[in-house]
Formats: structure tokens, sequence, C-alpha cells
């Protein structure tokens, strides 16, 4: 029973890495849409709504793949760790 729990728990790990970092690639890019439209380029820069959008899209696909990279960064440093050996009492 508990070898069972000791394979699972990387399972479970893995699991909870990939819907954190998933979360963060759908939150992040949206909210840095809306701040960037709302703050930047409506409120201060004063931008027609159009362009304000345009501008922020832009913004937006920049964070995502930024958001993309730190998760591939992630996937290959996990991947170059070396195992640590289970102990069997």
């Amino acid at each position: 029973m508990i070898e069972g729990k000791a394979n699972e728990l990387p399972d479970f790990q893995v699991f909870r890495t990939v819907i954190k970092y998933c979360l963060f690639i759908i939150i992040v890019p949206v909210l840095s849409f809306f701040s960037a439209k709302t703050i930047l380029f409506d409120g201060i820069l004063r931008l027609a709504p159009i362009t304000s959008s345009v501008y922020s899209a832009v913004v937006a696909v920049i964070v995502l793949h930024v958001t993309l990279g730190l998760y591939i960064y992630r996937a290959y440093t996990e991947a170059e760790k070396p195992e640590k050996p289970v102990k069997k009492d």
C-alpha cells in the first residue's frame, strides 16, 4: 500500500505543476491585456479604442510567449534532474 502511494506522489506533483502553469498561462495574458488597455493605453496614452485594443493584444501575446517559455524551461530543468532513490524499509 505504501509503495503505491510513493508511485502516485510524483504523478500528483506533476499534475499539480501542470495545472498551476495552465492557469498561469490562461490568466496572466488576459490580465495583462485588460490592465494594459485600461491603465496604459486608454488611461495614460489616451489612444483610440481600436488602437488600444490592438496594442493590448500585442502585450498579451508577448506575455503569453514569456509564460510558455517559463513552462518549457521548467520542463527541461525538471527532466535533467536525477531521480532520488526511493528508500525501502
